[in-house]
């Protein structure tokens, strides 16, 4: 900000900021008559004076800043201590049939959001914490309830559209592990779990028609 917003005798004493963005910077009352000053880069007293009032800032405020980071390393050092030795207990919010709820994500970036953007529905409360959640197509599958966020919306539309059926983001295959080619991937209609056709043995070609269950059910007599 301070190269940017003083007039520099190598730009004829206009202001860095002047000729990118055609007008003067608002500057606070405190800064502004030290920016109305022409600064001559090659003038080593002012490299000297600059750097002088950086020490003096530095020395005052750099103690503060490292006794601050050294309140905050030991407090989470005491809450890793506690988590580790058990006496933790993490906040779970308790759902019931019929709430509706976001899944969790891993957000790209720290400005997006967490929870996804799919509603779904409580189907079933397990006594594990498990939670059987339903989609709008249809499709249920189970997930644990600290991985749930609670959908506050109102009017949630609550029925059934099962041509809305589609692999959603970030489901693995049961069999190769992998996230990829999700349009060739069928979705078992018991347990939800994910299988590509060329992995299945033997490797399907077209898409079955009606309701498909996976080898894993199909093998429990489910």
């Amino acid at each position: 900000m301070e190269y940017r917003f003083s007039r520099q005798a190598s730009l004829a004493s206009f202001l860095p900021y002047f000729l990118l963005y055609g007008r003067d910077p608002d500057l606070p009352a405190t800064i502004r008559p030290e920016s109305s000053e022409v600064v001559n880069l090659d003038d080593p007293d002012i490299w000297v004076r600059v750097c002088s009032q950086r020490a003096v800032l530095f020395r005052r405020v750099m103690p503060a800043a490292f006794e601050n980071l050294a309140i905050a390393q030991h407090k989470d050092t005491l809450r890793y201590a506690t988590i580790r030795g058990g006496g933790y207990r993490p906040s779970i919010r308790r759902f019931r049939v019929g709430d509706y709820v976001y899944l969790q994500q891993t957000a790209p970036t720290t400005l997006d959001v967490t929870a996804g953007r799919i509603i779904l529905r409580v189907r079933e409360v397990l006594p594990s914490g498990v939670l059987m959640l339903q989609g709008r197509d249809g499709v249920v599958w189970k997930d644990h309830v600290r991985n749930c966020a609670p959908c506050h919306l109102p009017n949630v539309d609550g029925t059934m559209d099962p041509s809305l059926t589609i692999v959603r983001a970030g489901l693995r295959c049961m069999l190769c592990g992998s996230t990829d080619q999700a349009a060739h991937m069928l979705v078992c209609d018991r347990c939800s779990r994910g299988w590509h056709m060329s992995c299945l043995t033997p490797p399907i070609d077209v898409v079955p028609t009606g309701r498909w269950v996976c080898p894993r059910c199909t093998s429990e007599g489910r």
